[in-house]
């Protein structure tokens, strides 16, 4: 990057800008390399609950400046190269390949060298190529603008113009690349259509060198805008620091030496066949614990723990452990530094009939949270990750951030939703088979599998998010939800956790207190009732990437990006309200509240 700086807040650095994102800075475009070149005294972050779920030794954050005056080395900030390289001046129109030889201005913005340009500064072109393994790569515009000559240029590279044809209208047909040397030229109008580039994928990433350019990638390649939101999709996984202690598979050695950091290092030892380091952390434990090293490293070898090996963890493991303790009766009981809860007391006279539906509400008043970068895909995920590979190719490590905050949850009762699926199954059936029928076309465990009790769960999670962020002080991106809808669980946890101050206002949790949260309940389905988008919103087949979204738009149902952990999918209102009859989850409170009102 020309020795040039760049901030960004660290946990962007995991999402939605991790390893592998096109970062758009001002007048640059920059793309964030992987973890082989982030730095390798990163400080940690504690959770072997995930830790042992992703198969990996440690989580570690993105470097942060203590200080604005703190210099920048290799060792506190992350490396980015310029992507695309291919840029062109707004004022010449001249486009050229960008290399680290080419002029920049004093913030290291690359600039035109056309001196009657007066050191204007050089736009990235907006159309990159990306395959469906999640390569990327330039999109090589001389060729375009070869594509459709018979006679070869003999400067193909150098005389390039990006020029806007106005009388063409103001699509990608009025655009188009010009050779001035051969006055070749091609429009864009056809770049975004399949095999339009007849080019091979590269079969890398834009900072890496691949020295005998051999290919072995067989995608085809797919132009897409360089800010598509299916250009990069991270595979975020997070949990809860819970206190939860899971039954040890080992004896009593194990079970004693294990909270120690000595203990992963030896683990870490064997497995990588470093004799002398796990004998020196066998000593080291010997001394703690009084235990002879030959015991400790039998007890360890016999079976102490599993090899770890990388894989994307499983929503559904690591929800399973958190249902546990949410659910729990004596949850007030288990508690933490980084875990403080209570249970609120709902008065049946007061909560518009909620107490048949929900069973229990805990208040989170603190909260620790844990995201790990796992990977990334592009154009589709269909289980096709770019994974992350340390300096020495292992992978023993992953991005992470930590953040702490509060929150509501909210146990469903089981029966009362079972209750409702049998009885307005000629309503919800059609519905749900309706979005099982395109779900069947995504290839990827992206997203859990369609049913009504995850969908209602998740659409009531929305809507009281919108509700919560007009009354809580919080902007609705600062919330976010968590699904427990799996087998024998039935539970929504609406957070907030950030690494800023706003992640411990309290503001959340005084509105779960049950005298605000049901009249919060009713006006969020209230406002869910009538949607400005109705009745297109409202009478649509299907909606949403992939048509995975029946009733719900922006207008009533969707949230901040960051707030959903299913990418605004999945969703229908009118499980909950019904259509026109009480077939909806919530029909009948509404009415009776509708009649008590009115």
């Amino acid at each position: 990057m020309s020795g040039a700086n760049r901030s960004y807040r660290s946990s962007q650095l995991i999402s939605p800008f991790g390893p592998g994102a096109i970062i758009d800075i001002g007048d640059e475009s920059l793309i964030l390399m992987d973890i082989k070149q982030w730095p390798t005294k990163l400080e940690e972050i504690k959770l072997e609950r995930l830790t042992k779920e992703a198969g990996v030794w440690a989580l570690k954050k993105p470097p942060v400046l203590n200080n604005r005056w703190e210099n920048v080395h290799k060792n506190n900030s992350l490396m980015t190269c310029r992507f695309p390289t291919w840029m062109f001046c707004p004022r010449c129109r001249k486009l050229k390949r960008w290399n680290r030889e080419d002029p920049v201005n004093e913030n290291g913005v690359p600039t035109c060298e056309n001196k009657k340009c007066n050191n204007k500064t050089l736009v990235p072109m907006r159309f990159v190529a990306a395959c469906n393994h999640g390569h990327l790569q330039d999109v090589p515009w001389d060729r375009w603008a070869h594509l459709n000559q018979s006679d070869q240029c003999s400067m193909p590279k150098e005389n390039l113009c990006f020029i806007a044809n106005n009388n063409r209208g103001s699509g990608l047909d009025a655009l188009e690349v010009r050779c001035q040397n051969c006055g070749a030229s091609n429009s864009l109008g056809d770049i975004m259509n399949d095999g339009a580039l007849r080019s091979r994928c590269l079969d890398k990433q834009p900072w890496e060198y691949n020295e005998n350019f051999n290919s072995k990638c067989e995608q085809p390649l797919r132009v897409l805008q360089r800010g598509a939101s299916n250009l990069y999709y991270p595979i975020i996984r997070s949990a809860l620091d819970i206190p939860y202690d899971p039954k040890t598979q080992g004896n009593n050695i194990i079970e004693t030496i294990k909270v120690t950091e000595d203990y992963q290092d030896l683990l870490r030892a064997l497995e990588r066949g470093k004799s002398k380091r796990a004998k020196q952390c066998a000593e080291d434990l010997s001394e703690e614990f009084n235990f002879s090293i030959e015991e400790i490293l039998s007890a360890v070898e016999s079976g102490g723990e599993p090899k770890r090996e990388f894989r994307i963890p499983d929503d559904k493991d690591l929800r399973i452990a958190e249902w546990d303790i949410l659910s729990a009766s004596n949850i007030t009981d288990k508690q933490s530094d980084n875990f403080k809860t209570r249970i609120a007391s709902i008065d049946e006279s007061k909560s518009f009939g909620f107490n048949k539906y929900i069973k229990k509400i805990v208040l989170l008043d603190k909260l620790r949270e844990v995201r790990a970068f796992c990977g990334f895909e592009r154009i589709t995920p269909d289980d096709n990750p770019v994974l992350m590979k340390s300096a020495d190719g292992q992978k023993s490590w992953l991005p992470a951030c930590e953040v702490y905050g509060e929150g509501i949850f909210i146990e469903f009762n089981p029966s009362t939703l079972e209750e409702w699926q049998y009885q307005a199954d000629t309503f919800i059936r059609p519905r749900l088979d309706s979005v099982l029928k395109r779900y069947a076309g995504v290839t990827s465990s992206y997203l859990p599998e369609p049913s009504a009790k995850f969908m209602c769960l998740h659409t009531f999670a929305h809507l009281v998010i919108r509700q919560l962020s007009f009354e809580s002080g919080y902007s609705s991106g600062s919330l976010r939800e968590r699904i427990y809808a799996d087998e024998g669980q039935a539970g929504i946890l609406i957070y907030t956790a950030d690494g800023d101050s706003e992640g411990s206002l309290g503001g959340l949790v005084q509105q779960g207190e049950p005298a605000r949260l049901f009249p919060a309940f009713i006006a969020a389905l209230e406002t869910a009732n009538w949607c400005s988008n109705d009745p297109i919103c409202s009478e649509m087949e299907s909606q949403g990437v992939m048509g995975l979204n029946k009733a719900a738009c922006h207008s009533c149902s969707l949230v901040s990006e960051t707030s959903c952990e299913h990418n605004n999918l999945l969703l229908d209102r009118k499980l909950l309200i019904g259509d026109g009859g009480e077939q909806g989850l919530f029909s009948k409170i509404m009415k009776i509240v509708c009649e008590e009102y009115s």
